[in-house]
């Protein structure tokens, strides 16, 4: 596949969750259907592919394929990049770069899904109608990362703005009147909704059946940082309640995160991040320093007993929720080291902490 000089490579981040996949898409059929040619470029595996269940309910409610292999085409030059900031290494090249059309600039602003900013691109273009796949699309993504556009949720007037637009162009639009909405509130209490926002919840949740593995696979982030005096080194980020060595070793990363999010017995939400740092990078210290100082993540270091050799370390942990702990620096044999934190910052992601790192 040859897309020439003007030809555009829209892609999502490498994770594939369904924010990225529909902002991908919406914005590689509304750049196609206005200033030139574009395509969507998935880096999801197809075996990895089946992973995120609400992305397949997603594609096929709104009936579009859900085959990603579409092989990255030749003499790329441009690439638009949604739901991400930074092309990839395994991309960069000394022609290639990053794009914005004079119709559709580099958009950064708070939002809680990158599908509403794509939404709203569509209603610039009074004479173009969206298809009512992608609308299905678009307000799937917008829906399962607002949990359903909650009032006091991660939902902004952006993200309720583009449900607005979206919803009466969807398929959803054929099962109820939706002519009655007459603000953006509302939007909400509509039965579709509710109910597409509890179905897909549910299928990103249910990953029981899922191999450790299986796991990092599914929700994996990778980033590259420059180490002066060093070859580059490598970290990653999972948000997943699992630890795994042979990934480590797998990815030949220099650290390795995991963020993992829970409930206790009680149903009260916790957050904990554990971090493993090759010891013969001679980063360990720079890792832990900044990870310990950041008054955005609010990290406090635990027993690492609470996250190794115990099966139940969440409900254990429970009684050292006000009081503050210490913790040995647990060593898998002589090649790592590893930290365990409580992390008071509800509302802190990897977003936060990979530009700390």
């Amino acid at each position: 596949l040859i897309m020439g000089k003007d030809g555009q490579v829209v892609m999502g981040n490498e994770a594939g969750d369904l924010d990225s996949l529909a902002s991908a898409l919406g914005y590689a059929w509304l750049r196609s259907n206005t200033s030139g040619k574009a395509i969507t470029y998935t880096t999801t595996l197809k075996e990895d592919f089946a992973l995120r269940a609400e992305n397949l309910y997603a594609l096929g409610l709104a009936g579009i394929s859900n085959d990603p292999i579409i092989p990255m085409p030749s003499q790329v030059s441009q690439f638009a990049l949604v739901d991400h900031n930074v092309l990839r290494i395994t991309y960069a090249s000394t022609t290639a770069s990053v794009v914005a059309d004079a119709a559709n600039p580099r958009i950064v602003e708070p939002a809680g899904s990158c599908s509403s900013l794509v939404a709203r691109s569509y209603q610039s273009f009074s004479n173009l109608s969206i298809l009512p796949e992608l609308s299905t699309l678009l307000l799937s993504a917008i829906s399962i990362d607002t949990h359903g556009l909650t009032t006091g949720g991660k939902a902004l007037d952006v993200d309720r703005e583009a449900a607005a637009f979206l919803i009466p162009q969807s398929l959803l639009a054929y099962n109820e009147e939706v002519s009655a909405i007459s603000n953006n509130q509302q939007i909400t209490h509509l039965p579709s909704v509710q109910s597409l926002s509890a179905t897909l919840g549910e299928k990103k949740l249910s990953v029981s059946h899922l191999s450790t593995r299986d796991l990092l696979r599914r929700d994996y982030k990778e980033y590259v940082f420059s180490m002066p005096g060093s070859e580059h080194a490598t970290q990653s980020s999972n948000a997943i309640t699992v630890e795994i060595q042979d990934w480590f070793a797998e990815r030949d990363l220099s650290v390795l995160g995991i963020l993992t999010t829970f409930r206790n017995q009680k149903g009260k939400a916790r957050w904990e991040q554990f971090w493993i740092v090759k010891a013969d990078k001679g980063i360990a210290e720079k890792v832990w320093q900044g990870l310990e100082s950041s008054e955005v993540l609010e990290l406090k270091r635990f027993y690492f007993s609470k996250v190794a050799g115990s099966a139940n370390a969440a409900e254990e942990s429970e009684s050292e929720d006000a009081d503050e702990v210490t913790s040995d620096e647990a060593r898998f044999g002589e090649s790592y080291v590893a930290r365990a934190y409580k992390q008071g910052n509800a509302s802190a992601t990897r977003k936060q902490t990979a530009p700390i790192l």
